[in-house]
């Protein structure tokens, strides 16, 4: 089992219903199963719409709550800081930090059980999906095999879906993240994390496994 945390705000185009919320957990859902979901907690930023917060707010409740799920709202002061009060305020010891525009793809042929399974023997902190073809682009990728599952070892954490051990977050890690929203989007986190080891979903050039949505541009 493990806490879901999906980040989202209140964009131009896309706070003004749960479409994009809806699409991101569907996706999710269709590859890894509710099941697994022991928390759901939602962190929204109300910049840059403000006047659209307590009615998204509302809507991704609403949402959760036909799907048979109980779902937590935390204001937030940008992703950084939502990101930090997800370590905080979740239980499990592994955390699956999910951004609100992404599509999940049938590459990922194993579930959450497994993949924590292969953290907890890997000692991997941070284990994320990939929007490219897992290859050298930006940073070094060394393929290691756990057990059955083939993943790429990376000197960089990126952002992008992933699980991370919680505990680590909050004994070493988040002294790092910026939250002053001086950097943009998930740069406070990212960036503060440069040359960290980290870990990518499938063997070295293993086809990618999400799809960016964008929420920030067309409505959903």
């Amino acid at each position: 089992m493990i806490d879901l945390n999906i980040f989202t705000n209140c964009t131009e185009q896309n706070s003004d219903s749960a479409a994009l919320i809806e699409r991101t957990f569907n996706s999710w859902k269709r590859v890894f199963s509710a099941n697994t979901i022991s928390a759901l907690k939602v962190f929204i930023d109300p910049k840059p719409k403000s006047k659209n917060f307590h009615s998204y707010s509302s809507k991704i409740q609403t949402f959760f709550e036909k799907e048979g799920m109980q779902c937590s709202v935390f204001e937030t002061n940008g992703l950084a800081d939502g990101y930090l009060k997800s370590t905080k305020l979740c239980d499990s010891d592994y955390i699956f930090q999910l951004e609100h525009d992404w599509e999940f793809l049938p590459s990922i042929v194993h579930d959450i059980p497994l993949l924590i399974e292969c953290m907890k023997k890997q000692q991997m902190e941070h284990l994320r999906f990939n929007k490219r073809e897992n290859i050298n682009l930006n940073e070094s990728l060394t393929e290691i095999q756990v057990g059955d599952i083939a993943f790429c070892k990376t000197n960089k954490r990126s952002n992008n879906p992933h699980i991370i051990d919680r505990k680590s977050y909050l004994q070493r890690w988040n002294k790092r993240i910026d939250v002053s929203n001086r950097p943009k989007r998930a740069d406070g986190i990212e960036n503060m994390l440069v040359g960290v080891e980290g870990y990518i979903y499938g063997p070295f050039r293993y086809p990618k496994q999400i799809n960016h949505i964008d929420g920030r541009g067309q409505k959903i």
